[in-house]
């Protein structure tokens, strides 16, 4: 039964797995320069690095919230589903911090960009 809601899990998490906000070409208004590819290596490469400790919070936090409630129900072995509750609640919480992470790394790269000169808009 863990094996099967674990497994469920990750394949739920993979599919919600796609091109992530960070991957989206950005969109210019106006051409880009010559220093457009470089800028934009160096400008994902400090996105990266920005705020990683979240997905890690956003997974410990789901487990947490998971667990606990997989531990409240009246079955008979609540170790079992504290465990199933802590792996999706785990699972969820990582997929919830990886998105909204995304979006605020896509957002370091734009202004990243912009400060560098790019008519990036987007």
């Amino acid at each position: 039964m863990i094996r099967a809601t674990l497994l469920t899990g990750l394949i739920l998490t993979a599919a919600a797995c796609g091109q992530s906000e960070v991957d989206r070409p950005l969109t210019l208004d106006g051409t880009a320069n010559a220093s457009y590819n470089g800028d934009l290596a160096q400008c994902r490469a400090i996105a990266e690095n920005y705020r990683a400790e979240d997905l890690c919070r956003g997974a410990i936090g789901g487990a947490v919230v998971g667990g606990l409630i997989g531990g409240t129900t009246s079955g008979s072995d609540k170790l079992d589903d504290a465990l199933i509750g802590a792996a999706v609640g785990g699972l969820v919480g990582a997929a919830e911090a990886s998105e909204e992470l995304d979006g605020l790394r896509r957002d370091v790269i734009i202004r990243c960009m912009m400060g560098r000169g790019h008519p990036v808009i987007g």
